[in-house]
């Protein structure tokens, strides 16, 4: 088994709506969130966009069993076919 080191970076959005004292709660079935999913997709696509642009680094899905809805995961690989992997110092 190779041997892997890992780093982790969340961006966590919260989607957020003040209502007035009012209101009577949740009997408009969250229709002022009804473009969630547009945007998270298209936060989806850009981050895709943006990451697939970086030499030497392969990018790929990946899944913690939680809903699409919820949570998107993206894995980010070093590759280091075109150059040598790095070397740990020598001692002096």
């Amino acid at each position: 088994m190779r041997y892997v080191e890992e780093r982790e970076f969340a961006l966590r959005l919260v989607v957020r709506c003040e209502f007035p004292d009012d209101y009577e709660g949740e009997l408009d079935g969250y229709e002022w969130a009804k473009e969630m999913p547009d945007i998270t997709s298209e936060l989806f696509r850009v981050a895709v966009a943006a990451l697939q642009k970086r030499p030497g680094w392969k990018l790929r899905g990946g899944n913690r069993g939680r809903p699409v809805e919820e949570e998107m995961t993206l894995i980010l690989e070093r590759t280091f076919e075109a150059e040598e992997p790095p070397q740990p110092p020598t001692p002096n």
